[in-house]
């Protein structure tokens, strides 16, 4: 598949997606407010988030715009280089969904939007959202390209 295709077939819906359900939050979902879809499981919640992953960095705005808008042209990079093969272009268009999700939240509501709430108990995994599920994706996709790439022989 060609780049073009991956953004326009996997970027791009994703996007939608992760913007169309932050939206159905903030609609429907009170702040801090949680819906038990699955008890002891799986809950929806309206969070919000101004750090990274698992809310390290908080308050860092302007970092984070900066750094998503830079590994954003590396990924358009990666997604477009003729030498990339099909595994990290679609980790690439992934991540690009990703960061273009939490950037626009960052831009529009100054934080990041989370609603997946998943746990056993008492123990909560940090909430999350679509974009943030892309990146992990990707990571994984990533990870894997470079162990297969390291199993193929030398040409």
């Amino acid at each position: 598949m060609n780049p073009l295709r991956f953004l326009l077939f996997i970027t791009l819906p994703l996007f939608v997606l992760d913007q169309l359900t932050k939206w159905a939050t903030l609609a429907f979902i009170p702040l801090h407010h949680e819906i038990a879809i699955i008890p002891g499981f799986f809950n929806l919640v309206h969070v919000t988030n101004t750090g990274s992953a698992f809310g390290l960095m908080r308050g860092w705005f302007n970092f984070h715009v900066l750094f998503g808008f830079v590994m954003a042209v590396v990924m358009v990079v990666l997604l477009y280089r003729k030498s990339t093969d099909q595994l990290t272009r679609l980790a690439s268009a992934l991540i690009l969904s990703g960061i273009f999700g939490n950037i626009t939240d960052r831009i529009v509501h100054g934080h990041v939007i989370d609603f997946l709430d998943f746990y056993l108990g008492r123990h909560h995994w940090p909430a999350f959202n679509v974009a943030d599920s892309a990146i992990v994706i990707a990571v994984g996709l990533f990870l894997w390209a470079s162990f297969r790439e390291g199993k193929q022989k030398p040409a």
